[in-house]
Parts: structure tokens; C-alpha cells; sequence
């Protein structure tokens, strides 16, 4: 542990030590399992601090940079198109961000959305991006549009991608996915629940300690204001159902822990995004749903209702893009049953 992060959290340190080690114990497990399975992008690589600090549940967060900062906005811009050129194809890039440029805040409101975002960030708005997670690399694709469209190289330190600390872990394309994401925006470390983190051992007292940190720290950036912040609320990918000939049947969005529900509820607006190499169309598509007032919606709704209508503009867009069926269960049904089978236990 470097100087610098020991004397930041050195009262947590003396009262709980360190778990990074079983953590990552725990990682070596999940990320075995998780680059065996059929179609895995994402390759695991070794557990070390002194290589990847950011490896550390007392690294919450890596700073967004500019690795070119010395560089005009021409050249920059330019190659940074050219990169985008080179992952989704130079058709499709020019047309994805064309699409976003032209993209309408909602249906009832004609104007921009990326003037909006642009005002959003000038103006200390806080505004939450949530993407599908049909397929991991969508969730950087669409920031990269996004960052293209806006020329956001002066936003850098106003962007926000939160990961699943396991990322640290694992490279695309034969890069760390932490130095994919950190020329783009800051980088945010979670420890959501689910089943694989339950079913690999992943201590509790790590999560809750790291998740502690990360709340921590995104509560001042919030603070600051002008956050713009990517998100797969779910925590994983969209799970294909196949049939029993192997072929694919239809698709279900997974549950989302009520933790990432009650995210929501710290920014001022939200909106969802699906953008899938679709086998319908065979090209890339992007849906961009409307943009929903958080503040506003609060007033009569809760946070379960906004996550509803954000992923079934999302469910609706896959089942587009796909052919296929797609499953979502309400949050605000579910959420309820929850609330009300406690209290049963509890009486």
C-alpha cells in the first residue's frame, strides 16, 4: 500500500485490515470460470500491486487523464476517430455519432440531447447513463460516441465509468480495461452482489468495506457537480435463454440489487442506451432512450419506478435489435413482494 492511499485510510486499515488478498483469491476463481465460457472477450490476467495498484480495495477510484495532452484538438479528435474507426468500422462510427448529434432529449422535447449533456455538465447537473450490457464492450463504445460527439477532451475529470472492481483483472483486446477507460473518464470501483460473487467466495467484509470507499468518494465528486456517469446497473450482461436444439430463445435482463437502485436517486437525470451488432440487421444499432428528470420524478414516484422506465425502453430496444423475446421483471413489483414477505417474517 503506497503512503499516499495508507494515510487516507489509515483509521480503516488499523480497525480492518486489509482483504485484498482474499479478494482476489476469490477473483482467481471467478475469472477462471468467466474466460472459459464460450464467446469470453475479456481475458483475466495476474493479481499484482505493485504492477496495478488500482488492484487494491483502498484504490475506490483512478482519475480520468489525458494521455496526449500536449497534442491539438485537430489531431486529437482525429485520431481518437480513428480508434473508434477501427472497433466498430468507419461507417458505422461516422453513423453512430451522427445518430447521437441528432438525438432528441424525448419525445416531448424536440431539443438536443447532446446540448443538453454539454449544459448538464456547465450548468453541475449530475446525469446517470445506463446501458444495456447486452455485451460488455458497448458500455465503452457508447461513451466513446458520446465523447466523440461532444468533444469532450475538456470533460475528462467529469466523466465517470463505474466497474466491477474485477475489471482490474481484465484486459480487451490486449489492454488493461482500466487503460481503456481512464483516458475517457474517471474511474469508479464497486462491489455489487450477485450470485457469481456469492458462488466464488467474495469475502462480504471486502465488498462492504469497498463499496463503503466508492460511495464515499462518489458522493463528493457528486458534490462538485457536472458528473456524467456510465453505468449496467445490472452488474452483468444480459442472459441468453437457449432451447433445447442450443439455439437462442430469448433473453432476460437480470435483477438489480436495490443498492444500485437507490444510485438513482443522486443525480439529477438519467437516461438508457442499447447498442448492439444486431443479427437482424447485421450492423450496429443504438437506441437512445428519453431523458427522465430524477428530482422531478421523485415527487410521485420512488427510484424502483425511474430504473422500471429506463429498462423497458431498453428491453424493448434488444427485442428490436434482436428477434428475440426479452424478459424484465419490475423492479417496483418485485421490490414490493420484498418489502412485503420482511415484514411478514418479521411479525
Amino acid at each position: 500500500m503506497s503512503e499516499e492511499i495508507h494515510n487516507k485510510y489509515e483509521k480503516y486499515f488499523r480497525r480492518w485490515g486489509d482483504p485484498t488478498v482474499d479478494l482476489h483469491t476469490a477473483y482467481d476463481l471467478w475469472l477462471k470460470d468467466q474466460s472459459s465460457r464460450e464467446g469470453a472477450k475479456l481475458v483475466p490476467f495476474e493479481f499484482d500491486l505493485e504492477a496495478y495498484p488500482e488492484q487494491s480495495i483502498y484504490v475506490p477510484k483512478v482519475d480520468g487523464h489525458d494521455n496526449y495532452p500536449n497534442v491539438p484538438d485537430k489531431l486529437y479528435y482525429a485520431g481518437f476517430k480513428m480508434k473508434m474507426m477501427q472497433s466498430l468500422g468507419a461507417f458505422a462510427s461516422s453513423r453512430l455519432v451522427h445518430e447521437f448529434k441528432h438525438q432528441a432529449v424525448s419525445p416531448d422535447d424536440p431539443s438536443l440531447l447532446m446540448e443538453r449533456l454539454i449544459d448538464n455538465q456547465k450548468e453541475g447537473k449530475n446525469t446517470m447513463v445506463v446501458t444495456s450490457h447486452f455485451t460488455f464492450p458497448e458500455l465503452g463504445y457508447f461513451k466513446a460516441i458520446r465523447f466523440q460527439g461532444k468533444h469532450d477532451r475538456e470533460n475528462i475529470n467529469k466523466g465517470g465509468v463505474l466497474l466491477n472492481k474485477l475489471m482490474t483483472r481484465q484486459s480487451y483486446k490486449g489492454e488493461k480495461l482500466v487503460d481503456q477507460f481512464s483516458p475517457l473518464a474517471n474511474i469508479y470501483f464497486s462491489y455489487p452482489k450477485s450470485a457469481s460473487a456469492e458462488k466464488y467466495g467474495v469475502p462480504t467484509s471486502a465488498s462492504m468495506m469497498g463499496n463503503a470507499f466508492f460511495k464515499e468518494i462518489l458522493r463528493a465528486d457528486l458534490k462538485k457537480g457536472g458528473l456524467e456517469l456510465d453505468v449496467a446497473l445490472t452488474g452483468r450482461q444480459i442472459i441468453t435463454k437457449k432451447n433445447d436444439n442450443g439455439e437462442i430463445d430469448h433473453y432476460e435482463i437480470p435483477d438489480i440489487d436495490p443498492a444500485s437502485v437507490k444510485l438513482v436517486e443522486s443525480f439529477d437525470e438519467i437516461f438508457g442506451a442499447t447498442l448492439i451488432m444486431s443479427p437482424v440487421t447485421n450492423r450496429w444499432e443504438m437506441a437512445i432512450g428519453e431523458v427522465f428528470d430524477v428530482k422531478q420524478l421523485l415527487k410521485t414516484n420512488n427510484s424502483a419506478d425511474i430504473v422500471d422506465s429506463v429498462y423497458l425502453g431498453i428491453a424493448k430496444s434488444v427485442e428490436a435489435f434482436t428477434g428475440k423475446d426479452v424478459i424484465y421483471s419490475k423492479l417496483a413489483t418485485r421490490l414490493g413482494k420484498l418489502a412485503i414477505n420482511r415484514t411478514e417474517t418479521d411479525l
